[in-house]
């Protein structure tokens, strides 16, 4: 049975809206817990919040923001089968179980720190801003999401955004508007980009790049730079008498009954500019069996007049990633797109240290079979180690999969467990 103050604590915490980029309700209910508990609080400019205790060693690190996919943030809990999920949205278990297991340590009275960063999902900005010191000489993250795993690198990445002008002009000749709409089952751009999953904004290009004849009004599609699109959707014009066709089980095709429009003078070629976008994985690291890069194709939507796509690319090396961009920003600049990049953060390069060897040996207490790993995609621990060379850092975490996406879910076991193997590095930090 998962351990009662967490999913009890997780519970009151998915009742506070705390999407990125509006997670002031949960700031302020972080800053009164942790003043209520004993501790010495200060918040910086960037919204985070660090808790500081008495005889610290140890800093435990979380952000309270989270991906709000669908009904989110009105989350509806649903256990079953020993699994928590939420009920047609995103759980908020990245990082919201990380965020109870800290609340439930301070509620213990834990002689720790506690860091809980802000609008992590969003480019990892709380971190990249932070304002406040870290103290101790060893830092846990509590964002991993593979139980018997104890992460000692991540990957670094950076977002790229292109831009072009759009162009309308009426549609010519009789003809009839459709609605085509793609839905796919989305996920975390960086922990699924290697399941071969369906992006919705490429399943809808490619039903518009082979149904040539067809004008395109309007497409849009995506939900969050770090997240794989779940849906997408598209305004076109047909000729009269040829109907378009998809025989994929993402798409869905609806006669909409318009009258009259502008169409996109350069649709066409939109569309394939999205289609062709080689989405997903671009190299493997066969040493760590996982991606050592990719790119997701996030997002495409219009502001004002132009069209706008977003990329995020990832890479376990900085050289890896550098290239990676350079090669997008050529493509579509090729394209006669303008490009920007933003976001930026470093890989957090594979290495051990006396901590983690002390994470990994209290882990094996409660799982025998853990090891080390390391995760493509993006943890704060990246920008601690740059910002903080001589701090030791680790990071742990329960079974989380399908991050991102509707399908969140939490196995309720391995919080227990983690729990307990966070107790027990707080009970013996003093051979290190």
């Amino acid at each position: 049975m998962a351990d009662k103050c967490v999913i009890h604590i997780f519970s009151q915490l998915s009742r506070i809206p705390h999407c990125s980029g509006d997670t002031e309700a949960m700031r302020h209910f972080l800053k009164n817990f942790a003043a209520s508990c004993g501790y010495r609080v200060e918040i910086d400019r960037a919204g985070n919040v660090m808790a500081y205790g008495k005889g610290s060693r140890v800093t435990f690190q979380s952000h309270y923001d989270m991906v709000c996919i669908a009904k989110a943030p009105a989350i509806e809990l649903v256990v079953q089968k020993g699994w928590m999920s939420a009920k047609e949205s995103s759980l908020g278990a990245d990082n919201g179980i990380g965020v109870a297991i800290m609340l439930c340590l301070m509620k213990k009275g834990t002689g720790a720190d506690f860091l809980f960063t802000n609008d992590e999902e969003i480019g990892l900005l709380g971190a990249r801003d932070l304002d406040l010191r870290i103290r101790t000489p060893y830092l846990l993250n509590l964002d991993s999401e593979e139980f018997g795993k104890v992460y000692i690198g991540c990957a670094g990445g950076e977002d790229v955004f292109v831009r072009k002008d759009a162009m309308f002009q009426e549609a010519e000749g009789s003809g009839a508007w459709f609605a085509i709409t793609a839905e796919a089952p989305g996920g975390h751009s960086g922990v699924n980009i290697a399941d071969n999953l369906p992006n919705a904004i490429t399943e809808l290009a490619g039903v518009l790049t082979k149904n040539h004849f067809l004008e395109i009004a309007s497409v849009e599609g995506g939900e969050r730079i770090n997240a794989i699109p779940r849906h997408a959707k598209a305004i076109v014009w047909s000729p009269e008498g040829i109907l378009p066709v998809s025989d994929s089980p993402h798409i869905r095709i609806e006669e909409t009954g318009k009258e009259a429009g502008s169409v996109l003078v350069d649709g066409k070629r939109l569309a394939e500019a999205l289609f062709g976008f080689a989405h997903g994985v671009r190299a493997w690291n066969r040493e760590l069996s996982l991606p050592q890069s990719s790119i997701n194709l996030a997002k495409v939507f219009f502001v004002g007049d132009e069209i706008e796509i977003a990329l995020s690319a990832r890479s376990m090396a900085n050289k890896d990633l550098e290239r990676l961009v350079e090669q997008s920003v050529a493509g579509w600049d090729a394209l006669g797109y303008s490009c920007r990049r933003e976001g930026k953060y470093p890989a957090w390069e594979p290495v051990t240290n006396p901590f983690s060897e002390k994470v990994l040996a209290l882990y094996r207490t409660v799982e025998p079979d853990a090891s080390y790993a390391a995760i493509h995609a993006g943890l704060e621990c990246a920008l601690f180690a740059h910002d903080y060379p001589h701090l030791k850092i680790a990071s742990i975490g329960p079974t989380i999969l399908d991050p991102h996406s509707d399908r969140e879910r939490v196995k309720l076991s391995t919080v227990e467990k983690v729990m307990h193997v966070v107790e027990r590095i707080v009970a013996d930090l003093s051979s290190i």
